[in-house]
């Protein structure tokens, strides 16, 4: 048995959850139909994320007490891929590293049983709530989530900008969980970072709320969708697609008043928002369009501001 599959933590990747000790994968809520093989080699890779798993490391923990041939454990992995839609939409889970192994190389986050309850209880009122498990990384900036929810309640458009590893994603994960409860669960992550295809991005929140989209361009289908509807939607990674996300939700902002948006990007690119909160060298865009240097002295004029501990914070103004 692997070390994962030897502890009830939940781990969480795209939108799947998996809970090794229960053996359960689910999307979106979902179960998802794998064979036992093909579960046990997905527990084995996420065992060792972003690291190579040699074959016949594989084939001895998935088939211990079996000698079995390489052609067996291509078989499972090509039905594992299929499950996940691996390769599908730009979704990119596994990769096959030629005379190596493979390597699981999606960004995971784990998380303990309270945190599936939540999740699963989410599911629920909202069937394709997939919000991630809450992850390592806060330290020191308990008040920062609050802070950010709030303006998330008054601006409804919020976009996180900082420099790689400062903790964007961190922050929206946790974010999503502070307001799970205020959405009735109807929290959406959808995480960019494997999409390539700008033309998809629509296509890619739609999907993942279940919507089947029979033509190129899938927002008229998707606004028609949230129109009416009241969801928090975090897109994570955005800046290598900046443009096609700053349309969308511009268009979803303007036509669907019940629906908060968050997104995450890298400092440097064009970005859209409307609050920013500057934590160390993390910073939350705030109050109208155009950032499009990745600082904060772009903020509209008559914002509050107070600094403490090197932090700055730029409240919105009174509604």
């Amino acid at each position: 048995m692997t070390p994962a599959a030897q502890t009830k933590e939940g781990i969480s990747f795209g939108p799947f959850s998996l809970i090794p000790g229960e053996r359960l994968l689910t999307r979106g809520g979902a179960p998802v139909e794998l064979s036992a093989r093909a579960l046990d080699i997905l527990i084995a890779l996420l065992s060792n994320p972003n690291e190579v798993v040699s074959k016949n490391d594989l084939l001895s923990q998935v088939w211990p007490d079996v000698t079995v041939e390489e052609g067996s454990l291509r078989f499972h992995m090509a039905n594992l891929r299929k499950a996940l839609g691996d390769g599908r939409d730009g979704a990119r889970y596994i990769t096959t590293i030629p005379g190596r192994g493979y390597c699981f190389v999606a960004p995971i986050s784990r998380s303990s049983d309270q945190g599936h309850v939540l999740a699963a209880s989410a599911a629920v009122s909202f069937p394709h709530a997939n919000l991630p498990g809450r992850m390592i990384g806060m330290v020191g900036r308990d008040n920062d989530v609050p802070k950010l929810s709030a303006l998330l309640n008054t601006a409804r458009f919020v976009t996180i900008v900082g420099s790689g590893g400062v903790g964007k994603t961190t922050a929206a994960v946790a974010v999503g969980h502070h307001l799970i409860e205020a959405f009735s669960g109807a929290v959406l992550f959808v995480d960019l970072s494997m999409l390539s295809n700008p033309d998809l991005v629509a296509t890619a929140v739609a999907s993942m709320l279940g919507l089947s989209v029979q033509s190129n361009d899938a927002t008229p289908s998707l606004v028609a969708h949230l129109r009416d509807k009241r969801l928090f939607l975090i897109l994570d990674t955005c800046e290598h697609l900046i443009e096609a996300v700053a349309a969308l939700t511009s268009t979803i902002f303007a036509a669907a008043p019940q629906v908060h948006i968050l997104a995450t990007k890298s400092r440097g690119s064009p970005g859209r928002g409307r609050a920013r909160l500057q934590i160390g060298a993390t910073c939350l865009s705030t109050g109208g369009y155009g950032d499009h240097g990745g600082g904060c002295a772009d903020v509209p004029r008559n914002k509050a501001v107070r600094r403490t501990r090197g932090r700055e914070w730029r409240s919105p103004e009174p509604q």
